[in-house]
């Protein structure tokens, strides 16, 4: 990939850091969902953290040069995860996993109102979660004449994207499905949700892994 194709608005030489595990992404939108309206997105070394609202977090993005158009990596992982994570051979074995979609919808929804005064960001945002909802509706056509490939596509490749599902064993989808079910009852949802976060951190430190060896 030369210079030429690399998204816009990159500050980053190493664009492959910005290649993100699909499932994971939509975990932590999930995880999201139970953050406060204003909470942000910082994607680096390969993994999404969380920057909640106070005063340092303006501070924060300025140091590790963040900002709102950094939303565009989250693109492809959000349809990959859709089209491995939604099938309906997938969704028939594992019917909860449908829920865990909806609770990262929600957390998109965070994103919109946290940006809704810049309206690039809200129509790309409101994107996101078109295509999440066509897979979740089944409307396969409409899925993939949605999607467009960008300057980042080339670098989920299949074999890339099937180490990185790997990672993703029976056991360890039923562990998230059960902490999203519990969330979702849960009035210290803002709390508890750091179980779910803590859990994240082994799957984030093998995604770079997979990525760094590619």
């Amino acid at each position: 990939m030369n210079a030429t194709t690399l998204p816009e608005n990159n500050t980053n030489v190493n664009i492959k850091l910005f290649v993100l595990d699909p499932l994971s992404v939509i975990i932590k939108l999930a995880i999201l969902s139970n953050k406060p309206v204003g909470t942000k997105l910082l994607i680096q070394n390969n993994v999404v953290y969380f920057q909640e609202p106070g005063i340092f977090q303006s501070v924060c993005r300025a140091f590790f040069k963040s900002n709102k158009t950094d939303l565009q990596y989250i693109y492809n992982p959000i349809q990959l995860a859709c089209q491995t994570f939604l099938k309906k051979e997938f969704t028939q074995k594992t019917p909860r996993i449908i829920n865990l979609f909806m609770c990262a919808q929600n957390g998109i929804k965070k994103l919109i109102e946290t940006y809704k005064n810049c309206s690039i960001i809200t129509l790309c945002l409101n994107y996101y979660y078109a295509i999440i909802t066509n897979h979740l509706e089944q409307i396969q056509v409409t899925s993939d004449k949605l999607f467009f490939k960008d300057g980042m596509s080339s670098l989920y490749n299949k074999e890339v994207i099937d180490k990185l599902n790997e990672q993703w064993k029976d056991e360890n989808i039923k562990v998230i499905l059960d902490l999203i079910t519990f969330l979702t009852k849960d009035i210290m949802a803002m709390n508890n949700v750091k179980s779910l976060e803590n859990i994240m951190e082994n799957i984030d430190k093998n995604t770079q892994n997979v990525v760094c060896n590619f």
